[in-house]
């Protein structure tokens, strides 16, 4: 008799709480839109099912406090709430009430997505039910509701492969990706490398073009200066240092050509040879340095009676040569006189000589010679020394000491 009044009780019990959850569910459906989703769950509800199972009277004090408000709990939770309810009923061998409850629960999955249906915590009410329905012998509904559940477990082992897959997958990818970058990462450290060694080659490159440039330009400059050097000793072995007219060598380089190119072209050509009178008394008189600035003087003096194309030399000591190119001798004697005049005119007083400074110049022209400078020098020389002879300070060609040989043969 206690027995079946506990029952009813219960099951009123029961009905109230599915009674609530129905309105919790009518009013979450009316505030929030149908739309199927993937509920979050509190590890409380996950807890009181594992209890429902492990520890039902445990679990029994908690699934009616849960059960007195459900309205604060998702539609998943919802569900596994009376999940729990059915499993504690079994547990009680109350195989009716579980069937009721489970079946009655069945709108919330509409809510619930797919594949969390398909997690054992959720398809283990598909075995609850085949467990209660064999205990009831309505095998019929018991292998129905056992299929339903391996086919969910197959949908979720198929998930969570199809997961496991996709996890690999993105695990290769994202390790096949980081080999990639790694790999790109080192081609670009190659690059790098090749970029430097390349950029070093061109350095180095540079390096040595710029060495070889200085070089060559060194050597450049070195053989400049030799050259300069040369030329300026070339120009010293022929040039005077006192006078900086041309020396000896001079003289008789120049004097060769001119008389060559006379010769071959059958030009005049005339030699003027000239000697300071007194020139030793000077140098007694008032000195070297006197006598030094004098001979300087007269080689000025003389250069500015010469033409662009003649040529000036200092023979030795205080005699001096001069070679006129394209002259006769008539126009050499003209010369020769302007340059006497020149020399008697210029006032040496400025030196410290305080006495006139005279020349005795000779003479020559090419016709009466052998057509050898030094033949024509020579001739010169002699009239030079008649000069001398004569007086000093006058101009003797050799043309007229031949004519007086030749009127004293006569």
């Amino acid at each position: 008799m206690v027995k079946l009044l506990v029952i009813p009780a219960f099951l009123f019990m029961s009905l109230i709480c599915y009674a609530s959850v129905a309105a919790s569910v009518d009013t979450e459906a009316k505030n929030t839109l149908t739309q199927v989703n993937e509920f979050t769950l509190r590890s409380e509800i996950i807890t009181l099912v594992e209890l429902a199972t492990t520890a039902p009277n445990k679990a029994h004090n908690i699934v009616e406090e849960l059960a007195s408000d459900t309205s604060i709990y998702n539609y998943a939770e919802q569900y596994l709430i009376v999940l729990a309810q059915a499993k504690i009923k079994q547990h009680e061998n109350q195989h009716e009430m579980v069937i009721t409850l489970i079946e009655q629960a069945k709108p919330l999955t509409e809510y619930i997505a797919e594949k969390q249906l398909n997690l054992p915590i959720f398809s283990e009410a598909y075995l609850v039910l085949a467990t209660s329905y064999t205990a009831l012998k309505d095998y019929k509904n018991a292998y129905q509701n056992k299929k339903s559940f391996v086919d969910h477990y197959n949908d979720y082992s198929d998930t969570k492969r199809e997961y496991a897959i996709e996890k690999l997958t993105d695990k290769y990818e994202v390790a096949n990706k980081n080999q990639e970058n790694e790999l790109l990462a080192n081609q670009n450290k190659l690059k790098a490398l090749h970029l430097n060694v390349v950029k070093k080659e061109q350095q180095d490159l540079q390096r040595k073009i710029m060495l070889i440039f200085s070089t060559i330009l060194l050597f450049f400059l070195l053989f400049l200066r030799q050259f300069k050097v040369r030329k300026k000793l070339l120009l010293l072995s022929k040039t005077d240092s006192l006078t900086a007219l041309l020396n000896r060598t001079g003289l008789f380089k120049e004097g060769n050509k001119l008389v060559k190119k006379a010769r071959e072209e059958q030009l005049e050509l005339s030699v003027l040879l000239f000697d300071i009178d007194f020139f030793k008394l000077i140098n007694e008189d008032f000195g070297h340095s006197v006598g030094d600035a004098v001979l300087k003087k007269i080689a000025e003096l003389v250069s500015e009676t010469m033409r662009s194309r003649d040529v000036l030399a200092r023979l030795g000591g205080e005699q001096f040569v001069a070679i006129l190119p394209s002259s006769d001798l008539d126009h050499a004697k003209a010369i020769a006189v302007r340059v006497l005049e020149k020399i008697a005119q210029y006032n040496f007083n400025k030196l410290g000589v305080k006495r006139t400074i005279t020349l005795s110049l000779g003479v020559a022209n090419i016709k009466n010679t052998n057509a050898a400078f030094d033949d024509i020098l020579h001739a010169a020389d002699l009239a030079m020394y008649q000069a001398k002879a004569q007086g000093r300070n006058q101009v003797v060609s050799y043309e007229s000491i031949v004519e007086d040989q030749e009127r004293r043969h006569r």
